[in-house]
């Protein structure tokens, strides 16, 4: 009889871990607000809750996260609400001879990184912009030839060819 309850009380305690449901403090309000902090050259999406203060605990096993708690992680499809990767700007003058212009033709609501390659592929400028809808690249020192512009905000890209006169 003591082995039958000695195999139950094993059988509780290396079971019970696996599949129990234990219910941890829980916090309920409607509350809170969220939306995008810029610091220098760097954005933030930020989420607060009125009466909780982070996730309460979080559940890991094979390729799954499970979360507790009343923020949960955002989706990055949630945020943005159409499909298109393109993003939309005027680029001036091209060819150029100092300066790049770049006037975009949306909202910028987030940094936007800008980045130049030569001809070999070589990365030859490299900066992140605050969010603004017009930036001035100096380019005073750069050879003449042919150079590919990458921008990019977010997921949202724009390439163009521009020649140094």
């Amino acid at each position: 009889m003591k082995l039958f309850y000695k195999i139950l009380a094993i059988s509780l305690g290396v079971f019970s871990g696996i599949n129990a449901q234990v219910l941890k403090k829980q916090t309920l309000g409607v509350q809170g607000s969220s939306h995008f902090v810029y610091a220098k050259t760097t954005s933030y999406y930020l989420q607060q809750s009125i009466a909780q203060g982070s996730v309460i605990n979080t559940f890991h096993q094979y390729d799954y996260s499970l979360r507790q708690g009343f923020l949960q992680p955002i989706d990055a499809s949630i945020l943005t609400s159409d499909t298109d990767n393109e993003l939309e700007a005027a680029i001036y003058p091209n060819p150029f001879s100092t300066e790049v212009n770049i006037q975009f033709g949306e909202v910028i609501s987030d940094v936007v990184q800008v980045t130049m390659y030569d001809v070999l592929g070589r990365l030859v400028y490299d900066t992140v912009f605050s969010p603004n809808q017009h930036i001035i690249i100096y380019l005073d020192d750069f050879s003449s030839g042919h150079y590919l512009l990458r921008v990019q905000m977010q997921s949202q890209l724009l390439t163009a060819k521009l020649i140094r006169e």
